[in-house]
């Protein structure tokens, strides 16, 4: 199935929130945040993890959710993220949430691709993996692989 095909809202009411954790990310955060499509999206929120530069202002400048973590750390900045939608009321919790990396080395406009497995209830965790093709050395550690 093609992007453009899926570039719907999905027939049955779904709330979707994009956790962004970020550390010093000001160059793209504003790029990453332009292309999330827009209808699909309830929320994003962006997870300044003890960000020294303009990070949190090129966040906010977008209309993203800014949360600070000063725990240095992707996982602390995730988790972060997810706290902050746990203590939402439930009548206001996401349905689907989804992590993208702050840098562009996700794509989100592959963010309805992304979910589709997810809408019919035919998966409960998709997981997308990151290109294995030409990449700088060291790009990956042996666990993102």
């Amino acid at each position: 199935m093609s992007l453009k095909q899926l570039n719907c809202r999905p027939l049955k009411p779904v709330r979707i929130a994009v956790i962004i954790p970020a550390y010093n990310e000001e160059n793209a955060i504003g790029l990453v945040l332009r292309d999330i499509p827009a209808e699909w999206v309830d929320e994003v929120i962006v997870c300044n993890n003890a960000s020294t530069d303009r990070t949190a202002a090129a966040a906010a400048e977008q209309g993203a959710t800014g949360l600070r973590e000063n725990r240095k750390g992707y996982g602390s900045a995730c988790l972060r993220g997810i706290r902050y939608l746990r203590e939402k009321p439930e009548s206001a919790q996401p349905d689907i949430v989804v992590f993208l990396d702050a840098d562009y080395s996700d794509h989100p406009e592959q963010l309805p691709e992304l979910v589709q497995p997810i809408l019919p209830e035919h998966a409960d965790l998709v997981i997308r993996p990151r290109p294995l093709g030409e990449m700088e050395p060291d790009a990956l550690k042996p666990q993102q692989r």
